[in-house]
């Protein structure tokens, strides 16, 4: 019995095979090795297919027979690589988390028809000047009962990946639930404004957000939006004309309050330099006392504007520009006055005893110096013989072109110190 017992191959050892069978023994026996390394290959290629990889901007969710793998709170898989079952074991969704823009163009502009298609923006406006078609042309209406349009851009992203795969789990949908959302918001927030408000640009964007997020959160999308932005605001086509005008009037009419007030900073400043605001509060003051006729209060506001005058000075603030150069001026005239004044003074006392003593000498002598001074300088002197003399004179024209010279760079002059 024991010569007889099969060997590894299946088959007993005293049985003997020609060489065709026993060739193929050996082709079969290698052929199994093949299957079986072939199959052990095939498992282990399929056990490492569940591996995969999450990128910066997206997360992923594992389901396993369509439930989420992981406790509420770890189901979402960040940045890294990750180890799955093969499906339908488990499968991996990817969630894109960048921020995506969507863009309301349409719901509430003016649109144009077929046949405006290359005309110019001008051209559509006359174009679309008559009544708003329903079917092409979208509106807002405002809190005063009258019609805008305007156009505006969202930006949102997926801020709960488990809520968007559940209850959105694709794109476009969630573009569709957004725009509606955001529409619903829209209105809300234009019904609560003036018209003038809106086309302006003022616009309370956080109660449209708001509005647009409590109808995502309602519906569980997982959807958070980020920003709202109004890109461009139009009145009616029929109007817009009207509303251009008005706003180019209020422009200009700011414009020219801005010059006038640096022309007024200007004007005052140099007037009296930093002192002008405390000067003219002074004036003012003294307007309204003479204004309402009280006695005291306009000799008490007199008083203060001719203390801050002469000392140039309103409290702690000095007076400069034009009211201290001329009141320097004034001051420094003064002061040659008095002492020309008292110079004279003093010259008549002390001739005034010689002339008691000798009029006719200080007479000659005073006729002497009046003389001097009259004929020095610039003077044309004739002398003639004693009786009876017709003179015919023609004036030299070299000195009076000269003297004229002379006037006019004078005049310059106090031009100059005038300005300074």
């Amino acid at each position: 019995m024991s010569d007889s017992q099969p060997d590894g191959g299946g088959m007993p050892k005293d049985i003997v095979l020609d060489p065709a069978q026993q060739s193929l023994a050996d082709a079969l026996r290698v052929s199994f090795g093949i299957l079986k390394a072939a199959m052990f290959a095939l498992l282990v290629a399929y056990a490492l297919s569940g591996m995969f990889s999450v990128g910066s901007n997206e997360v992923a969710l594992r389901l396993r027979f369509g439930d989420y793998v992981g406790a509420p709170g770890e189901r979402v898989l960040e940045r890294g690589t990750y180890l799955a079952a093969p499906f339908p074991i488990e499968q991996v969704l990817k969630v894109d988390s960048r921020p995506m823009a969507l863009a309301l163009d349409k719901e509430f502009w003016f649109q144009a028809g077929p046949a405006d298609r290359g005309m110019t923006r001008d051209q559509i406006r006359n174009a679309r000047a008559g009544p708003l078609n329903p079917l092409l042309d979208g509106s807002l209406l405002t809190g005063d009962m009258n019609i805008a349009h305007a156009r505006w851009t969202v930006t949102y992203r997926v801020t709960d990946p488990v809520a968007y795969v559940t209850n959105v789990g694709e794109r476009e949908l969630a573009r569709d639930l957004v725009r509606c959302a955001v529409q619903q918001g829209v209105v809300q927030a234009v019904a609560q404004l003036p018209a003038d408000d809106l086309l302006k640009g003022v616009v309370n964007r956080e109660t449209a957000t708001a509005v647009a997020q409590r109808r995502l959160d309602e519906m569980a999308t997982g959807i958070s939006i980020d920003q709202l932005t109004l890109d461009k605001v139009s009145a009616p086509a029929r109007v817009i004309g009207s509303f251009d005008a008005v706003t180019t009037a209020e422009t200009d009419r700011s414009q020219r309050i801005v010059s006038a007030q640096q022309d007024r900073a200007r004007i005052l400043g140099e007037t009296a330099g930093e002192g002008s605001d405390a000067l003219l509060g002074l004036i003012e003051t003294y307007e309204r006392a003479a204004e309402t006729g009280t006695v005291a209060g306009r000799e008490a506001a007199e008083r203060a504007i001719d203390e801050a005058i002469g000392a140039l000075r309103v409290g702690d603030v000095a007076i400069g520009g034009e009211v201290a150069r001329i009141v320097n001026a004034a001051k420094t005239y003064r002061t040659q006055v008095v002492e020309r004044v008292k110079a004279d003074s003093e010259t008549f006392g002390r001739l005034l005893p010689q002339y008691e003593r000798n009029p006719r000498i200080i007479l000659s002598r005073l006729w002497e110096d009046a003389r001097e001074k009259i004929l020095t300088g610039d003077v044309e002197t004739f002398y003639t013989v004693p009786g009876q003399l017709e003179l015919q004179l023609n004036r030299d024209p070299a000195i009076q072109k000269e003297r004229q010279m002379e006037q006019v760079r004078a005049l310059k002059e106090k031009q100059s110190e005038f300005r300074k």
